[in-house]
This record gives structure tokens, C-alpha cells and sequence, in this order.
């Protein structure tokens, strides 16, 4: 059952506005959740709620303040975002990760390609898009620090002095 058929049939709207958001989605190319929350229609928990039930997949509703470098290495930033998927942590063997759109099927093909290259086991967990964009940050973020951490990497190469004395204290001190 689609959304839209959801919606209808829990008379959250009505049969006029299910079919002008069926239109509006096979006219404009885009995906039922993007048109049903630019209307405004349901809050993005609920029709994610909603969309879980459905595909029997779990709901995410929140990611991690901060999830390890290595994991979030495991899907690039560029397959992250257009693939709509992320990391969201480990358990046990498995990478847990979470999809805006698990039902996408080149989503999901290069979910297991990325699970063959990079050797793991994957479990997928359905996220809205404020959690994929909050987890996106997340790289923007630890990109920065890496470069950060190289320049002064380089800059202590350079001059033979370390940059940030204080922590070559304190690792002293320990």
C-alpha cells in the first residue's frame, strides 16, 4: 500500500486529494514523502511512522550525537547523500544502517556492493531525511578535522616543533 493510500485510508484526506497528490508525484517526478510533507499534510515522525509500519523495517527517529569515523567511512559522503542511506552505528557484527528510502532498489544495490568492498554485514533501519542530514553533518565535521589535523601535521614536519604544545604536556604529564 503506498502512502497516499494510507492517508486516504486512515481519512487523514480525502479522495480529491489523493488523487492530486498521485498526479502531483507522477508529474513531478518526485517521491511521495517529499510531495505529502511540502503540503504539509502529516509531520515528517508521523508519516515515517507510518512508512515503517508498511515496510516492516524499523524506525531510527534519532542518530547518534557522534558516530565513529570508521563507521561513517564505510559509506562515502557522496554515496551517502544520493543514495539517501547512512551509518548509523555497530551491533554486534552488523553496521546498522539507516535509509530514507529502503525501498529503492539502486539504493539498495549499492548498499550491498558497499557491504562486498568494504567486508560487512548490514542491517537497515528506515530514517527521515532531518536524521540523514543531521548524520550528514557529521561528515562535514570530521572532514574538518581531519584537514585540520593534517595542516598541522604538515606544519610540525616543516619546522620540527610541534604546533599545540599543550598536548604534548599533557601527554607528558600522564
Amino acid at each position: 500500500m503506498s502512502l497516499i493510500e494510507d492517508l486516504l485510508k486512515k481519512e487523514i484526506i480525502d479522495k480529491n486529494k489523493a488523487t492530486s497528490l498521485e498526479y502531483e508525484t507522477t508529474v513531478s517526478g518526485k517521491k511521495e514523502e517529499e510531495v505529502i510533507l511540502e503540503k504539509g499534510l502529516v509531520s515528517e515522525a508521523v508519516l515515517f511512522e507510518m512508512k515503517s509500519k508498511s515496510l516492516n523495517i524499523p524506525l531510527q527517529k534519532s542518530a547518534s550525537e557522534e558516530i565513529l569515523l570508521k563507521i561513517l567511512e564505510l559509506i562515502p559522503r557522496e554515496s551517502a547523500q544520493y543514495y539517501q542511506m547512512a551509518p548509523l552505528g555497530r551491533e554486534d557484527k552488523f553496521l546498522q544502517v539507516g535509509m530514507v528510502y529502503p525501498e529503492d532498489l539502486k539504493a539498495q544495490e549499492a548498499l550491498k556492493f558497499l557491504a562486498r568492498q568494504q567486508k560487512f554485514d548490514f542491517k537497515v533501519f528506515l530514517i527521515t531525511p532531518t536524521v540523514l542530514n543531521n548524520i550528514l553533518k557529521q561528515y562535514r565535521t570530521l572532514k574538518k578535522e581531519v584537514t585540520r589535523a593534517l595542516e598541522e601535521l604538515e606544519v610540525e614536519l616543516k619546522t620540527g616543533e610541534t604546533v599545540r604544545p599543550e598536548l604534548q604536556r599533557a601527554e607528558f604529564e600522564r
